[in-house]
Order: structure tokens, then sequence, then C-alpha cells
């Protein structure tokens, strides 16, 4: 097989969110959920390690987005777009220096890194910079985690 031929691409998009979209994206806001809620009605003692995992979740997931961020530019017409390689390498680099902050520091900016991510992507989607559902699925989704990790961090 020849690798220097070059291929058209076409893809049609609904702004329905598909079905794998909704559990996985939903999925992955679970774990902000229950630690926020074991932080406001748990006991005390176990609120510095709740807190400490809602920080390693909320980087995990940045360093993800980075990646499904990074991974959408290679399939943009034209080629990454600045703000694509922007948002892939602000997720990537807040995502990593968030792992070296005090928690108080990182919870802080993971919740303001979704709530722009709320802005962002449906901003993306609407360029055809990412799926058209991110429209759709992005503000509720990035909203709920950003006020998740903000009741973690106030808990």
């Amino acid at each position: 097989m020849s690798h220097d031929r070059s291929r058209e691409i076409h893809l049609v998009e609904q702004p329905r969110i598909p079905l794998d979209g909704l559990i996985l994206g939903w999925g992955a806001m679970i774990p902000f959920a229950v630690i926020a809620a074991a932080v406001w009605l748990g006991p005390p003692d176990w609120r510095d390690g709740l807190r400490l995992a809602a920080q390693i979740w909320g980087v995990a997931l940045m360093l993800f987005l980075s990646g499904v961020r990074r991974g959408l530019s290679f399939r943009t017409p034209g080629g990454p777009g600045r703000a694509q390689m922007a948002a892939f390498a602000l997720l990537f680099w807040g995502g990593f220096g968030t792992m070296f902050l005090p928690v108080d520091w990182g919870l802080a900016v993971i919740a303001v890194a979704f709530a722009l991510l709320s802005v962002e992507d449906t901003r993306a989607a609407r360029a055809g910079e990412a799926p058209l559902y991110f429209a759709r699925l992005r503000p509720g989704q990035m909203a709920f985690a950003a006020v998740a990790v903000a009741a973690v961090w106030f808990g």
C-alpha cells in the first residue's frame, strides 16, 4: 500500500448527541458528583483524600480532553487551526501543571478550565473544529463538572 496517496473524507454530522457520547460524556462526570456529595455529607476526616481524588480525576480529564482536541485537529479540513492548537496546548499544559499544585489551587484551575470549555467546545463545534453535537453536550456537561469541582473545593 502506498502511503503517498491523498484521500478526501466526507462526513455528515447530526446535531443530536449520539448515545455513546451521552453515556461516556456524562459518565465521566459521575466521579465529581460522588466526590462532591461525599465531601459535604461524609466524615470530615475523608475530605482531604476526597479533594485530592477530585484533583487527580480533573487532571486526568484535562489531559484526556487535550488528546481529544489534538485528535480532532488531524481531521480538520485545511489542517489544525490556531484555536484548536491553543485549546490542546492549554488543556495539556494546564492539566500537567495542575498535578503539581496544592489541592486548593488545583481544584480552582480545574473548575475554571471546565467552565471555559463549556464555551470553547460550543464555539469549536460551530466552527467545524469539533463534532457538531459538542454544541449541545458540552455546555451542560462542562458546567456540571465546573460546579461539582467548585463544590468539592468549597467543601
